[in-house]
């Protein structure tokens, strides 16, 4: 074992030199029988080889047959080839990465790839239900209406898309455990050693990742393709076969966390990695479907969906690319500015600063975000799943509300991933404590309709239900926890100056608060046949409740922001301003359950409510913090 070294190089910008832990020569971290990231990539890299061939060998032989023999159209070649290319070339980059001792960015390569594979394989997974409905069409194109059969290229597919997904995991492992030693978010400046990557690469490039990685899971929800071709049948998102839209959404999904956990990394080159990864897997769905849509034939094009993801997933692609080599320039700046300084301002030792966490917190935080997610992730599966099941004679009502969970649903994710990072869960955790009843608002008007229609015969309760029901559960478990992890932060931070209400902030967001709760009591549209929710109509239902809940917790709000400290107030405000957004937009989702449908008078004030809470919080955010 060598002995100690201690590096005393200025370049560290550290005050003093510190001894660097003892390790073994050629066992990078703890025992020998513990299998290093080094092993684990390799396993990794294993994996995403099988997973290249696979996708090869599918290509080659085929997936779909006819049942009557009739011929099956081949795939859009520019879309066969990018759809191999991809995982191939994701394993060569992994290889690579490898061979040349680039262990993290190799191993978030392939985590983050193998994220959006798994909502590829629950798409796939329709290859062997419905392969007429999969709209595969870079693997092959229906002539006719033909039954259509899985050959054994659609199990050597989906078999290499497990692969993938369990490239990622061995990627993830690798990762983990690189972040258990010496090294791992290494700057030469000092101080940014263990700061998140978005700190590090600054709030341009962090908001445009961020912004493509929404990007990408809006456009997980459009359509790949539009066709007039009565035997390629495209339909909305919500309405495909189950695993087409669940696998949809997954691949949304697993592209925002993925950027968002990537943001929130301590070293920039998973996050590059990861970042990289996850917009290879994106152009993988959405740049192979533009190529297919627009070469694969008259009477059928490419949809939005193909459009936004192929911009989204280069988006994630290009900024991940950009995200280790910005944070390093950045690094030496900052390094040089520092030996330039003779002084640096200092903050007091001992108070914890208004950004900052303490373990008193975090744990709060994190299991607050846990549950919000969670609940997210049940409000948008249970959106896609059947709500109401029927007899065989009975047609399926369709609850358009539905459309509101999913948005209410991804807008809590969206929110509760920040709580997971100490270094933005102080921030986000004020969003978080009032959305969720944004969230429960607009699933109550879900139970609503399955409340009427179980007085219907032969109507039972769905699955879709049950998950939006468990939603709702794990929304309300999210808003107790994050009033604890609130409680637990103002114990970190030095409240000894009594808190002073801002006149200004109290009577802009009261307010604009009190013009959202009209907003909310009065209904957004009315129809001959049906009126949106109010509470002029006696007994309320749950839609109406929910509703209301949600307008005490805003005005609630709005006193509270005034008192609170700036920033988490402005935060506070922010996330009112968004409930009435999400609110607002069941408007134009969902008043075509209304025969000649009209705006309500509910319009006026919500909209104007918005605005001037919008406006609260930014003069909450300019006031000085106490």
């Amino acid at each position: 074992m060598p002995t100690p070294t201690f590096d005393d190089s200025s370049d560290r910008g550290s005050e003093r030199a510190e001894p660097e832990r003892i390790r073994p020569r050629d066992a990078e971290f703890g025992r020998a029988d513990d299998p290093s990231p080094t092993s684990r990539l390799a396993l990794g890299v294993v994996l995403a080889l099988i997973a290249g061939i696979a996708a090869v060998v599918a290509h080659l032989i085929g997936v779909v047959r006819s049942a009557d023999g009739s011929p099956v159209g081949s795939g859009a070649a520019a879309a066969a080839i990018l759809s191999v290319a991809l995982p191939v070339l994701v394993a060569v980059a992994a290889a690579v990465g490898a061979a040349t001792r680039r262990i993290e960015f190799a191993a978030a390569l392939l985590a983050g790839f193998g994220a959006v594979a798994i909502g590829v394989t629950l798409l796939d997974v329709t290859l062997l239900s419905d392969p007429i409905d999969a709209n595969r069409l870079e693997l092959f194109r229906p002539l006719s209406a033909a039954v259509l059969d899985a050959t054994a290229g659609s199990y050597v597919l989906l078999a290499g898309h497990a692969a993938s997904v369990l490239a990622g995991v061995a990627g993830w492992s690798a990762v983990h455990r690189a972040g258990l030693g010496d090294g791992y978010g290494h700057s030469v400046y000092s101080e940014n050693v263990g700061r998140a990557a978005a700190g590090r690469v600054g709030p341009l490039l962090s908001v445009l990742l961020a912004a493509f990685g929404v990007l990408a899971t809006g456009a997980a929800f459009a359509s790949l393709y539009r066709s007039s071709d009565p035997v390629v049948i495209v339909t909305a998102v919500v309405e495909s076969p189950v695993f087409v839209a669940v696998g949809s959404g997954v691949v949304g999904i697993a592209a925002l966390l993925v950027a968002a956990s990537a943001l929130a990394s301590l070293s920039p080159s998973v996050a590059s990695g990861a970042s990289v990864g996850a917009g290879l897997g994106v152009l993988g769905f959405a740049g192979v479907g533009l190529l297919a849509g627009l070469s694969t034939g008259a009477r059928v094009s490419a949809g939005p969906g193909a459009y936004l993801g192929t911009v989204a997933g280069s988006g994630v692609l290009l900024c991940g690319a950009a995200l280790a080599p910005v944070a390093a320039a950045r690094d030496r700046r900052d390094l040089e500015r520092a030996q330039e300084r003779e002084k640096g301002a200092r903050g007091a030792r001992g108070v914890a600063g208004p950004g900052t966490t303490t373990p008193g917190s975090n744990k709060w935080h994190a299991a607050a975000g846990i549950a919000g997610i969670a609940s997210g992730v049940l409000f948008v599966v249970g959106s896609l799943l059947p709500i109401l099941e029927t007899d065989s004679e009975i047609a399926v009502p369709q609850i358009l509300a539905t459309r509101m969970v999913m948005v209410a649903g991804f807008v809590l994710i969206l929110g509760s991933v920040p709580l997971l990072f100490s270094e933005f869960a102080s921030a986000a955790r004020p969003f978080v404590a009032l959305f969720w009843l944004g969230a429960v608002s607009a699933a109550a008007s879900v139970l609503q309709s399955v409340v009427l229609a179980e007085d219907v015969d032969g109507v039972s309760t769905g699955v879709g239900a049950l998950a939006i029901i468990a939603g709702v559960v794990s929304a309300v478990v999210t808003g107790v926890l994050a009033l604890f992890a609130g409680s637990a932060e103002r114990d970190d931070v030095d409240t000894s100056a009594d808190a002073a209400t801002d006149g200004v902030v109290l009577g802009t967001g009261l307010f604009g608060a009190v013009l959202v709760a009209v907003g909310l009591a009065l209904p957004l549209y009315r129809g001959s046949d049906v009126t949106a929710a109010t509470v002029s109509e006696l007994p309320w239902g749950w839609d109406t409740w929910g509703q209301m809940l949600l307008a005490v917790g805003i005005v609630v709000a709005a006193v509270v922001a005034a008192r609170a400290r700036a920033t988490r107030g402005s935060v506070l405000l922010a996330a009112a301003a968004v409930a009435g957004i999400v609110h607002l937009a069941s408007w134009p989702l969902t008043s075509a359950r209304a025969i000649d449908a009209q705006m309500g008078p509910a319009v006026l004030p919500l909209t104007i409510g918005i605005v001037v809470l919008g406006v609260a919080a930014a003069l909450s955010a300019r006031r000085p913090d106490r």
